[in-house]
């Protein structure tokens, strides 16, 4: 037997693309041994950084179902092949002339090393990335890292997911880092001991400085050294996590939302805008060229 799910016609970066994996996520979770075909005929548009997104939700359910994919419009084909996803489904890879893709990668929850590596080689070393100094460039670059490794100590879970696309005619750099395993929310309600918090509320406490559900180890300084780099950058910043949708925009607006469904996971999205003019510091440089 086998069954058939329509894509929706753009799959970008907002609210409404992720309520529509997270949906298929359900549906896909709730089928046994059946032969399911995505199909991308209505899909002219896609932000190919939510390959993390997709190759996350197709890995944790293909236990259940044999994915497959077909009716690509070859525009969406293109930047899959491009970005190594479809690499891992049987198609050949497109060379990709223009640099535009940061490669779709899967890691072991506990491969810190090569995620650092690929952070400094596919993100960091972007054309048209923001200019930063070498010691804030590794302050950022472990600022991601510990986001990286949150799916290790919370989450539990085996593999983390990440991709990239650059937009050249808009300046903008999406990159997303994918797990699947114990929620934010789930976290923040055991250490609360509490079980009525919600899934926003649990992110919004969760991305705040020095706020952390690690005993012992001390934490959160991931998404303040993210949330301010962002709001500097004048970018934008995304959460999802169980049924919760939490956002920070370019005026350091807080968006927060539920979704009608939960996805078992977390997603972190960042856009970074790639036309600031702006040369990132840390404190202490900046203190130094005030003072010396």
């Amino acid at each position: 037997m086998s069954i058939k799910y329509k894509l929706p016609n753009k799959i970008e970066n907002n609210y409404q693309s992720f309520s529509s994996l997270i949906n298929l996520y359900q549906a896909l979770m709730k089928l046994f041994v059946e032969d399911v075909y995505i199909d991308f005929s209505n899909t002219s548009y896609l932000e190919a950084n939510l390959s993390a997104l997709m190759g996350a939700i197709f890995d944790d359910t293909d236990v259940f179902v044999n994915i497959n994919f077909e009716n690509f419009q070859p525009r969406v084909q293109t930047i899959l092949q491009k970005n190594d996803f479809l690499s891992n489904y049987g198609y050949t890879k497109i060379e990709d002339k223009y640099d535009t893709t940061i490669k779709y990668k899967k890691f072991k929850s506990n491969d810190t090393q090569p995620f650092y590596k690929y952070i400094n080689e596919e993100l960091l070393t972007k054309h048209d990335f923001p200019k930063m100094s070498e010691s804030f460039r590794k302050d950022f670059a472990k600022s991601l890292l510990e986001i990286f490794v949150n799916a290790d100590i919370h989450a539990h879970c085996d593999f983390v997911y990440t991709c990239g696309q650059y937009f050249p005619n808009k300046k903008d750099l999406y990159f997303t880092i994918v797990n699947t395993g114990t929620t934010i929310k789930q976290n923040v309600c055991k250490f609360f001991e509490r079980d009525d918090i919600s899934g926003m509320k649990s992110i919004n406490w969760a991305v705040q400085r020095n706020t952390t559900t690690k005993q012992g180890i001390s934490g959160g300084l991931g998404f303040a050294t993210v949330r301010s780099f962002i709001q500097q950058n004048k970018g934008a910043l995304q959460v999802i996590s169980d049924d919760g949708y939490w956002s920070e925009n370019i005026y350091g607006r807080i968006n927060m939302k539920e979704f009608s469904k939960s996805f078992v996971g977390t997603v972190v999205n960042l856009k970074i805008k790639m036309d600031d003019t702006q040369d990132y510091k840390t404190i202490e440089e900046q203190f130094d060229e005030i003072f010396f």
